[in-house]
């Protein structure tokens, strides 16, 4: 049978003019109550992604910490004692930190896409955090300026490091969603953050007060604080740059529900 296909482009949320002129409104609140409902919706469907991603970073971690120092063990054993960190150990985490970062950055973007999907009201699946590797090589090299941009700042001024982690943290999305070159997107980025800065600060004050519950906790709180974090960004793109989605639908005949977004509604990312 013949069809006619009707074919829509939405957009959910703000725009780039309107963050880059800081002409929107952002409420920590808001957003903060917003992931809490989010996460408590999807975090069965999210956690399998998490808890990959998160294996991802340790292994990682690991391969460059035993390749950095003799006696990796060394640095469970100092932890264990409570002992100050050597030099060297001290330079191998960082060293290390920073690889698992740059090397897992498209898994990060592909559960900051998913949240994204959440923030706009889909659902999403455990294999959807691979979708960040169609961006691999522009998130890779996107990841390694901005860290390396952080970590120089953290050694100039710890608040200037922490204020770009904050001023970048967008550029991963722009560049997958709205397909912008990096140094575009961190540029567009860095001027929208800043415009509702204090607002933000709030909210990652909130989340890092999340990662040290997880630590506190050896690691539990670490499954809420994740997906918790991912959404939380998902919630800020969206209320900043808006989403472009296209929506098909058939005219004449339904096309049969598609398994994850509705028949024929899908966000592409």
């Amino acid at each position: 049978m013949k069809e006619k296909e009707l074919n829509n482009e939405l957009n959910i949320g703000g725009s780039i003019d309107k963050a880059l002129k800081g002409t929107y409104s952002l409420s920590a609140i808001n957003i903060l109550d917003e992931a809490v409902t989010l996460t408590t919706k999807q975090f069965w469907r999210f956690l399998p992604a998490m808890l990959l991603l998160f294996l991802a970073n340790v292994s990682v971690w690991l391969v460059v910490i035993s390749l950095a120092i003799e006696n990796p063990s060394s640095i469970l054993q100092s932890l264990g004692r409570a002992e100050p960190f050597t030099l060297e150990q001290g330079a191998a985490m960082r060293i290390a930190s920073f690889c698992s970062t740059v090397i897992c950055a498209p898994l990060y973007a592909g559960a900051s896409l998913m949240g994204l999907s959440h923030a706009i009201g889909f659902d999403t699946k455990p294999r959807h955090l691979l979708k960040g590797l169609a961006y691999a090589s522009a998130i890779t090299f996107a990841i390694l300026v901005t860290t390396s941009l952080q970590t120089f700042a953290n050694y100039l001024l710890p608040l200037l490091g922490l204020y770009f982690g904050i001023a970048f943290s967008m550029t991963p999305l722009l560049v997958c969603e709205k397909e912008m070159r990096v140094t575009e997107a961190m540029w567009v980025s860095l001027r929208a953050v800043t415009k509702k800065l204090l607002p933000l600060c709030a909210v990652y004050v909130v989340i890092a007060g999340l990662f040290v519950l997880s630590l506190i906790t050896v690691g539990l709180a670490l499954f809420w604080a994740l997906p918790f974090l991912f959404n939380v960004k998902g919630i800020v793109y969206r209320e900043m740059f808006g989403v472009g989605i296209s929506v098909t639908v058939a005219e004449d005949k339904p096309e049969p529900f598609d398994d994850e977004q509705g028949p024929r509604g899908y966000f592409d990312a």
